[in-house]
Order: structure tokens, then sequence, then C-alpha cells
């Protein structure tokens, strides 16, 4: 929450459509080439059923989309919204001509008013922009020094039920979830060379299998990994979801998911950062998921 409220601050006034049920917000009109600027979509008071891509903007390039869901509940009252981020990065310091677009979201038509974004020198900023921290490949000359920071991230296999009949279906979901106070800089690497491997492994060999085409997907090409906003044990954290799958056991067998890791970026960060120095250098660290087993009963 507290992620997604911070990113809400730096945002411009927006466009209100269909009487506060839609929201569709544009970023700042100047920001530094060194920040990220960004269109969200807010459906209230319903879920977010569909919506159609971002524009491409000339000056921009697309970078990832994150989503949250929130619920409030004042007087007595209770309300809640969904939104999807899109945020863009400049490719150069200059007035960027965002035109005019539209978008449908939930089967309605939105028209969006464009603008003028003036990008400049770059920003020192006091809070890290934190998708930029996840996924900014970046990096400047400078540094020497480095530190490693404790990352606040796991990867997880889990699954719908814990147990259930001979071809009774059920879901089984690997992610990467990211503490919202996450401080390490984390990034996905190579994950077309690493999912194939990866997915032999959790696929059981006793069952049939109804793939949901999340990231994985035939000939091991790669999807946006979107992230969701989830709280576990009080915490707020992101999920990447990177492969989900629907499992129909053909015996009574045991099903076992092994052990399974995934390689990840980490960024060491400079002991003393400078603004144009290089503050941070490319290491990597591989994140394991825990054993699970879904155990199976005949009728």
């Amino acid at each position: 929450m507290k992620l997604f409220l911070s990113l809400l601050l730096i945002l411009s006034p927006f466009l209100t459509v269909f009487g506060q049920e839609v929201q569709i917000t544009l970023g700042p009109d100047e920001i530094g080439e060194n920040q990220t600027w960004t269109i969200t979509v807010t459906v209230h008071n319903d879920r977010l059923k569909s919506y159609d891509d971002f524009p491409e903007i000339k000056g921009f390039r697309k970078l990832r989309q994150f989503r949250q869901s929130t619920t409030s509940i004042v007087k007595g009252q209770t309300s809640s919204s969904e939104s999807v981020v899109m945020r863009y990065e400049p490719m150069q310091q200059s007035t960027i001509n965002v035109l005019s677009f539209a978008m449908k979201v939930n089967d309605k038509s939105v028209s969006v008013a464009g603008k003028n974004v003036k990008v400049g020198p770059a920003q020192q900023q006091q809070d890290p922009d934190p998708f930029k921290s996840f996924f900014d490949r970046s990096s400047a000359a400078g540094e020497t020094e480095f530190v490693d920071i404790k990352e606040d991230a796991f990867l997880a296999l889990t699954t719908s039920k814990d147990q259930v009949y001979v071809g009774e279906g059920f879901d089984a979901t690997l992610s990467f979830f990211v503490s919202h106070d996450n401080q390490a800089p984390l990034q996905f690497y190579e994950l077309e060379k690493q999912l194939p491997g990866i997915v032999r492994k959790i696929r059981p060999t006793n069952c049939r299998e109804q793939n949901f085409n999340i990231v994985y997907i035939d000939g091991f090409n790669i999807e946006n990994i979107d992230g969701d906003s989830v709280r576990i044990n009080d915490r707020d954290y992101t999920q990447y979801r990177i492969y989900q799958a629907t499992f129909f056991p053909l015996n009574a067998d045991p099903i076992n998911f092994p052990i399974v890791g995934l390689e990840m970026i980490k960024y060491k960060v400079a002991k003393h950062p400078s603004f144009t120095g290089q503050n941070r250098k490319e290491d990597f660290k591989k994140f394991f998921t825990n054993a699970k087993t879904v155990n199976v009963i005949e009728y």
C-alpha cells in the first residue's frame, strides 16, 4: 500500500470519465531523464476485467505494468478499486508529445487528451522509484566500493489445494514475491533460457495439464510479467507470477513438486553513492522454492 500511495503522490491531475467509475491518470508535465512517466487506469467499485494495450509513445520506451487492488472503509461505507500502471522510460532529454488516445476499459471506450511532457536533466531522488530499483538495467561509471543489501524477496511454488481426488483439478503457481519494503535492486534474468528446465521439473508425470499461458508459453517465449499486490502475514508484497497451470491427477499417486531455483540479477550498491559515478554493480543470486506435495485420493 505504501508503495502504491507513493506512486500516486507524483501523478498529475487525472481525467475522470463515466461518473468516477473509471479514471485514466497521466503522469506529470516534467520529469528528469532518470525518472519514469506513467499512465494509470483505475476502476472503482468494480473489477478491472479488461483493457486495451497502453499506447506506444514516441520518445518513451515501455517498461512494465503494475497492478494494485485496494479496499477502503470510511464511515461504514466500503469502496474498492483496481488499477494497472504502465511505466514509460524517456530515451533522451526532450519535449515528448503524448498524442490523444483512446482505450477500451471493461468494454467501455475512454478518450484521453494528450499533453507535452518535458524531459530534463537527471534528478536526484530522495525516495527511489521502487519499480526502477527492481527493473532498471542502467548503471553509470564511477564508484568502485560496493555492498550487498539483504533482499526481502522469495520464490515460491503454491497450490490451490493440498489434497484432491483422482481427476480433480488444482492450480499450481510459481511466483516471485518482492516485499514493498525491499531495498535490494533485483531484476529478472534470461527467463526464456531458465524456464524450460524449471517447467520440466515442475510438471508431474501422473497429471494432465492445462496451461494458463501467463509467462511460459509454447516455444518458451516470455510475455510481460505483471505484478499484483498481495498481503502475506500482515506484510505487503508484489507477486510476479512466472508460471501457472491446472493439473488433473490420473491416479492416486502423490504429486511431488521438487525444489526448483531461479537465478536473478541482484545488484550490489555503492557504499558511497555519487550522482555521476557508478552506483551499483551487477551480481547474481539464485532463489529456491520449498518442495511441495499434493495428496491424491480415490473417490
